[in-house]
């Protein structure tokens, strides 16, 4: 086989030969070696070499005559210069010669496919740019005519649409300049009919659209001419056609290459939206969607910024054209509103896509169109005026629309891309930008503010800038229709979710936004207040719309929940709670009618609830809105778990940052509106109060604070529970409701929380004041009254339902629990100012403390007897059984005489109360009540100091004893007569209350009780018959231990002066004793009874010595004096 430099020696000869044949096999042998070494550098060098000798030859043979030659030596040419290295090693003189031929070729040959082949040569040649650029305008002669094709040959179009294509990667600028000449036979390829020449030249345009847009004025002007000719009737033809996708398409190519130019030719342009105007009605959504696209023609075409026309007035000024101010103004106002126009011009259609039910195709196409204007529109989309015509409709249409299977994802980006604009302030903020626009823009209103923060969005790039308080309302609007999505009943539960999630992320980002501008020195007080006005308004306009929505919308109350601790936690406290931005407080709805009851018990409590138009800071009207919109809610379990924890976050976070003030406005707003929906609520309030005490590490601030407001709402938070279970709902399901085993659960729940919160408080006080406990005091007055105002109700309401008072059996058990417990917490020892426990004292409560507690007892111990129903009776069984237990080691603790007599003033009605119904109590309480009873009498005995047992004390007691003496359990009733023996039978004069009567009577004729005492002095004197001076008498023991003596002294215990001594002469009369009287002082000593342990009197006649003595006894006793017990028994005989 021939050697690779013989071949080509043999190809050189045959082309030389100049025979049709030996030619055309050289050149194919020629061309086949070139393929064969194209990847073999050694080879393509050889080749290089050789082939210099035969190009002159090929030059020539290019324009042969016969078709084949020429072909296969344009092919030979075209490898030539199509290869680095072939055309590296052409001299310049060939490169030429080569240029030229093939464009002379071209224009003058009647052979298509020469034609095609020389087109083809200029289309891959690799020559340099400046070499081309020597032959640029023979070049575009020859292209012109191959795009003109007057041979018709498809082909020839397409290699001269790539020769285009690569003049214009080659010669940019000059192919721009030009471009009004090889343009349009381009662009008029988009309305034929074949597919083939539509394809190929939108293939071109795309790949020259960087350059050749925006277009120039000539290629504009051209356009124009054209379009009246030619372009717009045959656009119209095809629509009749049918070729409607294909129509617009080439609409959009059209308006594109309009540019700027068809401001000023508005006839044409009106003209041409007739085409669109057509196509965006119709039903095809292929149709529609390359509408859409055509129409970011449109956008290229209208959109200038009104920035960039400020800059180009600005260069022209600093190019020395001198303009009027006046002059410029106008012009930069007529532009303005131009810009304003084409803006209206090209969102109609969008928006009414957005808005209609079209094919989720449409408007994503819809959507992507959108996106391509807010890039256009560069930092200009920011402007005020821009916002309002832009991006509002558009997302007001989409958000109103709401989400659905198929537009979620429409739905999600118009979202995020809001978001991404709100956010911009604070990535502004982040990036600490400063960058600064010219000074004319920068004093113009639409292109918004100076600092860019630069965000890319999908694949269009949007310069999102930092805002200003001046677009809080849009921000607050587009939230807002969020929320109303979510609100409308119809929507899906997961659509719903989907909204309301999208509302409080983008209200978050906003108020981020607005806390930075808060912080700015430029802003002033009044922007402030406005800003805070706005943000209330729709706070409050959102609650409203909460509170008319179906109660099964949770989605909608949670987020409304979680929008107001965003406010709290966004916006600092400084601003929230401070005094100077007062705001009105206009919410008439929770505001309700009170009750007569409701007014009753807000004057016993002493609390004021806040009027419309009040002013307060911005934090209680807040606040107000979370507590009402909390408390009427409704959710279920798992959601209930997630709102209760964040009410207490709320509240920990609130009591931390802000004023105890504001907690008094909260629980004034739980007692407007009561319902065992609020337990729960102030469960979470009550567990946030406790945890942010249990946070304070210094103790001393809270002795100004629990004497002021925050003391008085700590007291009335306490008191809630009370309150509100006695409240009287109206609901005829309550009593259902509250049987629940879920509602027992709860109040349990909410005892336990008393009980923590209470000893949290409770301990708080006593180390803010060290010398008496005045909160556990306060607390129990107030719960009294709230109780007592509460059975008030209940004795005077005789229209209600007796089955509803059953409802008072949670208020009882409530009751129960923490009467123990406060009773518990009494008994507990406290802590004096040195930190050490008073183990001496016996009962440390002061005796208000002592009253208020015992005042609380007894309201407790009357409810079940105003109920008078069977299971009010049987809940207090177990409730009293425990009460009872307690108030047994309250009462041990009792040894103060003024605490005793307080205990028996204020204990007395209502222990009667049950004493008297003890039949009805089971073992374990009557057990209680023996012991208390019990308790309660020897508390008396032992009273220090002690207590006179004479017949006022006795007229206290009466009602007590009535029931006791003859009660018919012996172990009450014995302990009664025992009592009584031990005291007021000890005594020598009672006035026994009428009442009384019927009962000493029975027990003292049946020997059970003593009336009164006999004096051991008279009856000694009866047996003397001595008349001697008046003496008392002493008991005196003796050596014998079965004798006493006793002595005569000068006067009795009970005298108080000479005024009670009667005289001497009468004293000895009344001594002298008939027989009648010795027989009945024999008869009285015969039932008298002994001391030891029988109960008192005066001891037996026998075993006692009467002889004069000096020893004292040490059994001493009290007597009275003789002449009246001589005065009653003459009254009696």
């Amino acid at each position: 086989m021939a050697s690779f430099s013989d071949q080509l020696q043999e190809i050189k000869s045959l082309i030389s030969l100049n025979t049709k044949s030996h030619k055309s096999f050289a050149y194919s042998s020629l061309l086949h070696l070139q393929e064969q070494c194209s990847s073999d550098t050694c080879s393509i060098q050889t080749l290089a070499q050789e082939s210099l000798s035969v190009l002159s030859q090929i030059i020539v043979d290019i324009s042969d005559d016969d078709e084949e030659i020429a072909a296969q030596a344009l092919k030979c040419l075209g490898f030539m210069i199509y290869h680095p290295i072939l055309v590296a090693s052409i001299p310049v003189e060939d490169a030429n010669l080569i240029v030229r031929s093939l464009a002379e070729l071209i224009v003058t040959t009647k052979m298509k496919t020469v034609c095609n082949l020389g087109v083809w040569c200029i289309s891959i040649q690799q020559f340099s740019a400046s070499f081309l650029a020597t032959h640029f305008h023979c070049l575009l002669r020859a292209i012109v005519h191959a795009l003109d094709n007057p041979i018709g040959s498809l082909s020839t179009t397409y290699e001269a649409i790539q020769a285009v294509m690569k003049l214009v990667t080659e010669l940019s600028e000059k192919m721009i300049n030009t471009s009004n000449i090889w343009l349009p036979p381009i662009y008029r390829r988009l309305l034929s009919v074949d597919k083939r020449e539509r394809d190929m030249s939108e293939r071109c345009l795309l790949k020259i659209k960087s350059a050749v847009l925006p277009p120039l004025l000539t290629i504009s002007k051209a356009l124009v001419v054209d379009m009246k000719q030619k372009l717009l009737p045959r656009m119209k033809e095809t629509l009749n056609l049918g070729m409607k996708v294909q129509t617009m398409q080439a609409w959009g190519w059209f308006i594109r290459l309009l540019g700027s130019h068809a401001i000023q030719k508005r006839h044409l342009v009106n003209e041409m939206l007739k085409i669109p105007e057509l196509t965006f009605s119709d039903h095809d959504p292929q149709v529609q969607i390359a509408s859409l696209v055509a129409w970011e023609g449109l956008i290229d075409a209208l959109i200038q910024s009104p920035l960039q026309a400020c800059e180009t007035d600005h260069t022209a000024q600093e190019n020395g054209v001198q303009e009027l101010g006046t002059s410029k103004r106008n012009n930069f106002e007529i532009k303005t509103n131009g810009f304003l126009k084409s803006v209206k011009l090209i969102m109609t259609p969008l928006t009414g896509i957005m808005l209609s039910k079209c094919d989720i195709s449409v408007r994503s196409s819809c959507l992507n169109t959108w996106c391509y204007l807010l890039h256009k529109l560069d930092i200009s989309v920011n402007d005020p005026l821009v916002v309002e015509k832009v991006l509002a409709p558009i997302l007001q249409a989409v958000f109103q629309t709401g989400p659905d299977s198929k537009s979620t994802w429409l739905w999600n980006l118009c979202v995020d891309l809001f978001d991404d604009f709100v956010s911009a302030k604070c990535r502004a903020v982040d990036c600490d930008l400063n960058y600064q626009v010219s000074d004319i823009s920068a004093r113009t209103s639409i292109h918004g503010l100076p600092m860019p923060g630069k965000c890319s969005w999908k694949h269009y790039p949007i310069k999102w800038l930092s805002w200003d308080l001046s677009q809080l309302d849009f921000h607050i609007k587009m939230v807002c229709t969020l929320i109303n999505q979510g609100s409308k009943f119809a929507v899906l539960p997961e659509n719903r979710i989907l909204a309301c999630e999208a509302a409080l992320r983008i209200f978050r980002s906003v108020l981020k936004g607005v806390q930075i501008e808060m912080k700015s020195p430029s802003i002033d007080y009044n922007q402030i207040l406005l800003c805070l006005n706005t943000i209330l308004r729709f706070m409050k306009k959102i609650s409203e719309d909460v509170g008319l929505t179906d109660i099964g919308i949770m989605e909608l109350h949670y987020t409304y929940l979680q929008a107001v601790e965003a406010v709290i936690k966004e916006l600092e406290p400084s601003i929230l709670g401070s005094p100077l931005y007062k705001v009105a407080y206009d919410i008439k709805y929770i505001n309700r009618v009170p009750s007569v009851y409701d007014i009753n018990l807000a004057e016993v409590l002493g609390m004021r609830s806040i009027g419309h138009m009040d002013m307060v800071s911005p934090v209680v009207y807040l606040t107000t809105l979370y507590v009402y919109t909390a408390v009427h809610s409704t959710f279920d379990a798992l959601k209930m778990e997630f709102v209760l924890l964040g009410v207490q976050k709320y509240f920990e976070f609130l009591m931390s940052s802000y004023p105890p003030e504001n907690l008094n406005a909260i629980i004034v707003l739980l007692y407007e509106h009561m319902g065992f929906s609020c337990l729960n609520i102030w469960v979470a309030i009550a567990q946030g109060l406790e945890n942010y005490l249990k946070d304070i590490k210094d103790l001393s601030p809270l002795k100004t604070e629990f004497n002021s407001t925050g003391y008085f709402a700590v007291c009335l938070l306490l008191s809630y529970p009370f309150a509100l279970c006695a409240c009287l709902p109206k609901e005829s399901n309550f009593t259902k409701i509250f049987g629940s085993s879920q509602r027992k659960l709860e109040l349990e729940h909410v005892t336990e929380v008393w009980k923590s919160l209470y000893g949290c408080v409770n301990s708080a006080s006593q180390f803010a004041s060290s010398t008496t406990n005045i909160f556990s005091e306060d607390l129990c007055s107030m719960l009294a009254r709230c109780l007592d105002e509460n059975n008030s109700k209940l004795d005077c309401d005789t229209e209600l339902d007796p089955s509803n008072k059953k409802q008072y059996l949670g208020l009882l058990s409530l009751c129960g629990d923490i009467m123990i417990y406060i009773l518990e917490e009494s008994l507990t020892s406290k802590v004096n100012s040195k930190g050490t426990k008073n183990i001496d004292d016996h009962c440390s409560m002061s005796s208000s403390g002592i009253n208020s507690s015992l005042g609380l007892i007894v309201r407790f111990m009357r409810m079940p007897t105003i109920m008078e129903t069977d299971a009010a009776i049987s809940l207090a069984v177990t409730s009293s059984c425990r009460v009872f237990t307690a108030l047994v080691k309250f009462v041990c603790r009792l040894h103060l005489k003024q605490n005793i007599l307080s205990y028996i003033e204020i204990i007395s009605s209502s222990l009667l109360q049950w004493l008297s119904h003890v039949e009805k109590r089971d073992e374990s309480t009557i057990h209680q009540l023996e012991l208390l009873w019990n308790e309660t009498l020897d508390c008396l005995r032992m009273s220090q100091p002690p207590i006179i047992f004479d017949s006022s004390f006795l007229k206290l007691q009466a009602p007590l004893l009535e029931k006791t003496l003859d009660h018919p359990n012996p172990s009450i009733s014995d302990s009664t007569i025992a009592f009584w023996n031990s005291t007021y039978g000890e005594q020598m004069q009672l006035d026994y209350p009428q009442s009384l009567c019927h009962v000493l009577d029975k027990l003292s004729r049946s020997g059970r009780i003593n009336l009164c005492k006999r004096t051991f002095s008279f009856l000694q004197k009866c047996n003397s018959r001595e008349v001697v001076a008046p003496q008392r008498y002493e008991v005196t023991a003796t050596k014998n231990r079965s004798s006493k003596r006793v002595e005569l002294v000068e006067a009795t215990v009970n005298d108080s002066g000479d005024k009670d001594k009667p005289s001497p002469s009468l004293k000895r009369k009344r001594q002298e004793l008939t027989e009648n009287q010795k027989e009945v002082r024999r008869a009285q000593q015969g039932r008298e009874r002994d001391s030891n342990g029988h109960g008192p009197g005066v001891r037996t006649y026998t075993g006692v010595d009467f002889s004069q003595g000096n020893e004292e006894s040490q059994d001493s006793q009290e007597f009275q004096n003789t002449e009246s017990i001589l005065e009653k028994l003459r009254r009696n005989y």
